[in-house]
């Protein structure tokens, strides 16, 4: 028999709050190849780290282009423009070091929404292409598709189909 006097009644533990992940700061890109399209798709906000891990993915990407290196470019930018001026500099490292190793597509199409976040910094973007090759800007999926392809074949390249919508 115990001699231990019971004490107060125990309170159960509050329950544990769960906060959500904080969102990371910067965006994400991903790259692939659609026959003759290196397609892109980047959500900003921008900063060196990602233009850095950008072009590991183009040089990636860039494996599976046609041996003739003649293909066509579209990217398509969601969410946010924004980016720094050490992301800018990343990204015009990049694109001038795919240029010096002939990795340049003959056109390079730029799908961005009226209104996003940034959209002023677009202007500067698009120069850091129009260096090496010709550059044009659509609002929607389909018009940027037509456009790569026009350029496409403007080149002597046949036309590409879209990639097939994902279910």
């Amino acid at each position: 028999m115990s001699t231990h006097a019971p004490g107060p009644p125990r309170l159960p533990a509050p329950p544990v709050m769960q906060h959500p992940a904080p969102r990371s700061s910067f965006g994400r890109i991903s790259v692939g190849v659609v026959g003759r399209v290196m397609m892109s798709v980047a959500e900003g906000p921008f900063d060196a780290a990602l233009m850095a891990a950008a072009k590991r993915a183009i040089a990636l990407a860039g494996k599976r282009l046609p041996a003739d290196r003649r293909f066509g470019d579209m990217i398509e930018i969601r969410t946010s423009l924004q980016m720094d001026g050490d992301a800018l500099a990343q990204l015009r490292a990049s694109i001038d070091a795919f240029g010096s190793r002939g990795i340049v597509a003959v056109s390079t199409v730029f799908l961005v929404p009226p209104g996003l976040p940034g959209i002023e910094r677009l202007p500067a973007l698009m120069d850091i292409w129009r260096a090496s090759r010709p550059v044009r800007r659509a609002d929607t999926f389909k018009a940027a598709w037509a456009l790569v392809n026009a350029d496409l074949v403007a080149a002597g390249l046949p036309p590409q189909d879209p990639p097939a919508p994902k279910t």
